[in-house]
């Protein structure tokens, strides 16, 4: 009888496993397809603005992408802690209750910022450089779009629906953009910052309705008909610490072009992005595994399983480390190529991909230790280590980018990666006993299993 259920448990994990590498395999491809795409789009918009034009437009799109993470409150990390749990456990009317609340939370304080922004617009307009004005005012029009957007992806992700979360924000919405440049182009409208920028929220809205309405019938044939039901004070308690937690994370992913805004003029800020974003072709792999890793990690904790959970954890930093660096080689080997489809000045941007690449592989070898800590509910940490990268990020920005210019700026990043993931390391083996540092084949033995309880807040 014992064999025959550790025969059938066995089995289980067998299929569970093969199928989170499946759900892994198909990110990863729709990922790399994506990352093309986009890329290319980015050579497109480079050369169709003037060099100026395209780092204002990077500069605010940016800026934007950071501030979701504020306006989205939390909610869209806070998913994947609660929904895989609810639905793991078959509670579906909590599961109801908290999109129904995250939706009209993340509108709610969306709406509200954009009407804030719009009032410092107002208010110190004659402060604004012209050309900055009218841009600024699109990305305040679009904020509650994007904001959404993020939300659904979140949701999208929590319920192990990659392809959804992917294809509408990072395949069609780049497919749609470059073909309303292009048409604004033919109509005789040379296009700038503010054109392209009204051309993105316009397209993202049209990407959001869709995606609204695809999730809202697959909820409907997983749920059924469930009337909301659970405790809104408990999910907006819970998200709201991610707000810090996620702002500070945005602003630690993208502080280098933001830093830069304040200290080189628009032309170097499109070398460096554009070096930026041909090494990104090599991060692929690490948002692929994100995207399964955090579900899967929420759902060996709701299960209680703490030898599973550090398989799981284990498996996703392997997976992640070891294709990361061949990928980081292949976009190094490309490099030249790669930056001179953006033009000619762009070429010096090469040792900016070089000291990033080496950052990319830094960052893998401790897997998805942020999501970890999310899943924990060990937000306030999460914060903390954010918020220090952020700092010494910035400090060392304002050192280096004086002497060494835009590479400055790659250089401080770098290390801030590797400071960040030592951290990462030490904390969660001392609050967890989980260990997400990669465990290169030095010895031949495998990680093993935590040797003491590992710490899971519930709500």
């Amino acid at each position: 009888m014992n064999f025959t259920l550790r025969f059938l448990s066995d089995k289980l994990t067998q299929v569970r496993s093969q199928k989170n590498l499946s759900d892994a395999a198909t990110a990863l491809v729709v990922r790399v397809l994506a990352a093309a795409l986009a890329y290319f789009v980015q050579v497109f918009l480079a050369r169709m603005l003037h060099l100026a034009d395209y780092g204002l437009y990077v500069t605010l799109w940016t800026w934007l992408i950071v501030v979701n993470h504020i306006t989205v409150l939390g909610f869209s990390e806070s998913s994947l802690r609660f929904l895989p749990r609810y639905t793991e456990r078959k509670q579906y009317d909590w599961a109801m209750g908290f999109l129904h609340t995250g939706f009209k939370v993340v509108t709610f304080g969306s709406v509200l910022l954009a009407a804030i922004g719009f009032s410092i617009i107002y208010s110190f307009a004659g402060l604004i450089p012209a050309h900055y004005l009218l841009p600024i005012m699109v990305i305040a029009i679009g904020l509650p779009i994007t904001s959404l957007e993020l939300y659904l992806e979140g949701v999208s992700r929590s319920f192990g629906w990659y392809l959804l979360t992917m294809v509408p924000g990072y395949v069609l919405r780049p497919l749609l953009i470059a073909a309303g440049v292009w048409l604004a182009y033919l109509s005789g409208h040379m296009p700038d910052a503010a054109t392209v920028l009204a051309i993105a929220i316009a397209i993202t809205t049209v990407t959001v309705v869709v995606q609204t309405l695809v999730i809202r019938g697959r909820i409907r044939r997983k749920f059924g008909v469930v009337a909301p039901k659970g405790s809104g004070k408990l999910w907006v308690l819970a998200s709201l610490p991610l707000v810090l937690a996620m702002s500070v994370e945005e602003l630690y992913l993208w502080s280098d072009i933001l830093i830069l805004g304040f200290l080189v003029p628009p032309e170097e800020i499109s070398v460096y992005f554009a070096a930026q974003r041909s090494m990104a072709l090599a991060a692929f792999v690490q948002y692929a595994f994100m995207m399964v890793s955090a579900r899967e990690f929420s759902v060996a904790s709701a299960m209680r399983d703490k030898k599973e959970l550090q398989r799981r954890i284990s498996s996703a930093t392997r997976w992640t480390f070891w294709l990361t660096v061949p990928a980081v080689l292949v976009t190094l080997a490309a490099g030249y190529p790669l930056l001179w489809l953006f033009g000619p000045e762009f070429l010096n941007g090469y040792p900016i991909m070089f000291v990033l690449g080496l950052g990319f592989v830094i960052r893998a070898s401790v897997g998805q230790a942020q999501d970890l800590l999310i899943v924990l509910g060990h937000q306030k940490v999460n914060v903390t280590v954010s918020a220090g990268g952020v700092l010494f990020n910035i400090l060392l920005s304002l050192m280096l980018v004086p002497y060494f210019g835009i590479l400055g700026a790659a250089i401080a990043t770098t290390l801030t990666y590797l400071i960040r993931s030592v951290i990462f390391t030490i904390v969660l083996k001392k609050l967890t006993g989980l260990w997400v540092l990669i465990d290169l084949p030095v010895s031949g033995k495998a990680v093993p299993a935590p040797s003491r309880l590992v710490t899971i807040k519930e709500e």
